[in-house]
């Protein structure tokens, strides 16, 4: 299941990073793995960094990373994100992606379906030409 969810994480990254580009921003990933964030992207001189999650399934998703050692009995520990680790969170769920600013969020715990003023839907085609405002 693990190794499932993390092919499903990879393919939420690579969608977005897909509409980022047809967007035109320039995205830059960090080199440390345990970065708070899988995205920093630029347009016009202005950062903006990015959090992805993606699911296939469910309609809620738990906003939590990992630490990437283990505790001492083997056990992986997870920590909730805050406010300053960044500043848009992009949920991807084909064939929507979510983009929804940090600053709204006000729960770890969050359902699709309380977001969906922030929706995309990839298979709509006037979603590459009307960027929002990050």
């Amino acid at each position: 299941m693990g190794r499932d969810n993390q092919f499903v994480g990879l393919a939420g990254e690579d969608l977005t990073r897909y509409l980022l580009h047809r967007w035109k921003y320039d995205i830059f990933e960090p080199c440390n793995p345990s970065s708070r964030f899988d995205f920093v992207v630029n347009r016009d001189n202005k950062w903006i960094t990015i959090q992805v999650k993606t699911t296939e399934k469910k309609e809620y998703l738990y906003l939590k990373r990992t630490h990437n050692r283990r505790t001492e009995n083997d056990n992986v520990k997870y920590f909730r994100y805050s406010k300053d680790d960044f500043d848009f969170l992009f949920l991807v769920k084909f064939p929507k992606i979510y983009i929804i600013p940090h600053r709204i969020l006000e729960k770890q715990n969050i359902i699709f379906r309380d977001y969906e003023d922030y929706a995309y839907d990839l298979t709509d085609p006037e979603v590459f030409n009307n960027p929002p405002e990050l």
